[in-house]
């Protein structure tokens, strides 16, 4: 029986689902420690090449190009060489410095009384900045450990981060910085390989609960066992050979000696925030390395996992909106009419859709983002203040642990969220549906939702297309986007201890 919604209502269970597939939990997959998810009122394209910089490094590559006629290629000079290298190496420092802006974006949490929310990003304040105003007008206890206690800590980061000699393409001169250690790096891929795991269980779990689809409910019956033994595998796997205990153990350690060595722990903290900070090329502003685990997420078929909706989903009254307090937000669910610079028009479709015959499918991967420049452990010690002789700072917060919170940094993004190989099917109504779709684009792009539905995306600094295709058996969009982050809500910060004496 036909069951003809608007695009707004169709969306809003669409996202009403996959938030129960990445949050949700039970025995087998514990609950997202995340707070939220955040969604970007446009999905952004991301060809996988532009995070090339992830698994290749900074350095530069010479490619070769292909001679048809089977003719060596012709050798270059060293001077030809240099030039290309240059090239290729400025070239990642732009991926770079894109990526570390988007996630330098401190996500809105005004109206997040539930458990999501729309994302619109704060203007006026990125982490970095709030961080190393933090670093700079703080107070520490000052309970200095013995010669023993700071040995052990030098030892113990060591293993979470080392220096490499990197040269600076602008001003030609070697520095240091910081990077994962291959400790850090195995406990991320890891961790994420579990997540992609938990991920495919929460998936058919989700599936086979809504009760509408009996091929769900037989695969989760007979498959059940399987999907949890993965689950089961993947985190024995990150426990064995991705150092997970020895990584949490560490942690837990340097947690606990915070309060009789903040002030080293803060010296250390400011040095590893210097280190990690570059110069962008066309930009001339500086930016903190950040990258997105694991590296090569992009370019692997490993870590994605297949998501679906069909008519029996919307059955299943997912409500996104019920997940959320206050309902609305800063994200529109139905059709947009994108112009240039990413700005967008809403044209909200009045055409219902028929349910009972929509599809829609992709692929999704969680990466969680790296910034080893940032130590969320400080903001959320008791061991430190803003400086009382300064009047400007003294009475700031971080976060106010309200709900929603509020302060300098109320939320931050954890994981970023991507979709890739969208498609999308709207039944007898198909071919209307794409036609209205296509005129609205009015040579932009449409989007739905925090899906792009194909076309070209300009930002700031690039201008980006999705190439899509349409036929009798949908509307298929190629390519990777980024459709939103998961994020934590910071409890009250500061949130100094009252006993303290001696404050530096």
């Amino acid at each position: 029986m036909a069951k003809e919604v608007l695009p707004e209502q169709l969306m809003n269970s669409v996202l009403g689902k996959l938030y129960d597939v990445l949050t949700n939990g039970d025995d087998v997959v514990p609950k997202s420690d995340d707070n939220y998810l955040a969604w970007l009122s446009v999905g952004m394209p991301y060809p996988k090449d532009e995070l090339e910089f992830l698994s290749t490094g900074l350095t530069g590559v010479i490619r070769q190009p292909e001679n048809s006629d089977g003719e060596k290629p012709v050798e270059k000079t060293p001077e030809e060489i240099n030039q290309l290298l240059a090239q290729d190496v400025s070239r990642k420092y732009m991926q770079a410095e894109n990526l570390a802006r988007l996630c330098d974006m401190i996500p809105d949490t005004s109206g997040v009384t539930g458990d999501v929310t729309m994302n619109v990003w704060n203007p006026e304040n990125t982490l970095s900045q709030a961080y190393n105003h933090i670093l700079k007008f703080s107070q520490v206890a000052n309970f200095e450990p013995d010669e023993k206690t700071k040995a052990k800590i030098a030892r113990l980061r060591g293993l979470l981060q080392e220096k490499k000699i990197k040269k600076n393409i602008v001003t030609e001169e070697e520095e240091e910085v910081l990077q994962e250690t291959p400790l850090v790096k195995l406990y991320n891929e890891k961790m994420q390989q579990y997540m992609s795991a938990a991920l495919e269980y929460n998936t058919h779990r989700v599936n086979a609960l809504s009760g509408k689809d009996p091929a769900a409910i037989h695969f989760w019956a007979m498959n059940a066992g399987i999907l949890r033994n993965k689950v089961m595998a993947a985190k024995n796997d990150w426990i064995t050979n991705g150092y997970k205990e020895e990584y949490d153990q560490i942690a837990a350690f340097i947690a606990q000696v915070e309060g009789r060595s903040m002030l080293t722990l803060k010296q250390q903290y400011i040095d590893d925030m210097e280190k990690a900070r570059l110069t962008g090329l066309s930009s001339g502003s500086d930016f903190y390395y950040t990258s997105l685990l694991p590296g090569g997420f992009a370019e692997s078929d490993s870590g994605w996992t297949e998501f679906t909706f069909r008519s029996s989903d919307y059955q299943s009254n997912y409500k996104f909106d019920s997940k959320k307090g206050g309902g609305g937000g800063g994200l529109s669910l139905g059709f947009f009419n994108v112009g240039g610079k990413g700005s967008y028009e809403k044209t909200k479709s009045t055409r219902k859709i028929d349910a009972s015959q929509f599809r829609l499918s992709f692929k999704i991967c969680q990466a969680p983002i790296s910034r080893s420049w940032c130590n969320f452990n400080f903001l959320t010690s008791k061991y430190w203040r803003f400086d009382q002789n300064n009047g400007e700072f003294k009475d700031n917060m971080v976060s106010d642990g309200q709900v929603p919170p509020s302060g300098m940094i109320p939320a931050y993004t954890t994981t970023a969220i991507f979709v890739k190989d969208l498609n999308l099917y709207f039944g007898k109504q198909h071919a209307e549906i794409t036609s209205e779709m296509t005129k609205a684009s009015g040579g932009g792009f449409v989007s739905w939702g925090p899906f792009h539905a194909g076309g070209k995306y300009e930002s700031n600094s690039q201008e980006r297309d999705m190439s899509s295709s349409s036929d009798s058996q949908g509307i298929k969009i190629q390519g990777m986007q980024l459709i939103g982050f998961k994020c934590h809500m910071l409890p009250k910060s500061p949130d100094a201890k009252p006993d303290v004496k001696e404050w530096v």
